[in-house]
């Protein structure tokens, strides 16, 4: 079985694609094919297969550099991932949760190195015929810690469900008016 190729064929060809060559390889030798080995031909990675132009080294010096101030570059906010704001609104949120407690024991504790516990408890006895007011067991430490945590796990729901809802609101609207223009250098 005998194929003919155009392409290896001796002689000239009438096709004028056959010809045609391109200027970058019209100077350059034609290895033979016992010269010829793996990774030595063109395109090859061993000469690089890209052919972009040589890099020259720029005639600006570190003064013009500096002359010419920080590089500016003009960045839009088009969307914000629902997702990676929900993540980092919890971790907020139980940042602000655990600040709570903390703040609640340091207030608690200051309130009662004053002593105005005890001069709320005594005023109100004063007032109520010697008996202790009943609101005042409200107050104990235990209690206010448990408030204290209460009121942080409520905020780290509510901080969590606002900070997706508001990246999906922001989506929205930066789709119909183009998002957040923000200008960055590099100074």
């Amino acid at each position: 079985m005998s194929t003919s190729d155009s392409r290896t064929a001796p002689g000239p060809s009438a096709s004028p694609e056959s010809s045609t060559q391109l200027p970058s390889f019209q100077d350059e030798k034609k290895p033979s094919t016992d010269e010829q080995s793996i990774g030595s031909g063109k395109g090859s990675a061993a000469r690089g297969a890209s052919r972009s132009p040589k890099k020259t080294p720029s005639a600006a010096s570190p003064v013009e550099a500096e002359k010419r101030g920080p590089r500016r570059v003009r960045l839009t906010l088009a969307r914000l991932d629902p997702f990676s704001v929900m993540k980092l609104s919890f971790l907020v949120a139980i940042a602000i949760g655990i600040a709570t407690v903390v703040a609640v024991v340091l207030l608690w504790n200051l309130v009662d190195a004053i002593g105005l516990w005890t001069q709320i408890d005594q005023l109100g006895r004063d007032l109520n015929g010697g008996e202790p007011l009943p609101f005042m067991e409200f107050f104990q430490f235990s209690k206010m810690v448990s408030y204290g945590t209460i009121v942080a796990v409520v905020n780290v729901v509510i901080i969590t469900a606002l900070g997706t809802l508001l990246a999906f609101l922001y989506n929205l609207v930066a789709a119909l008016l183009g998002g957040l223009k923000m200008t960055f250098t590099d100074e």
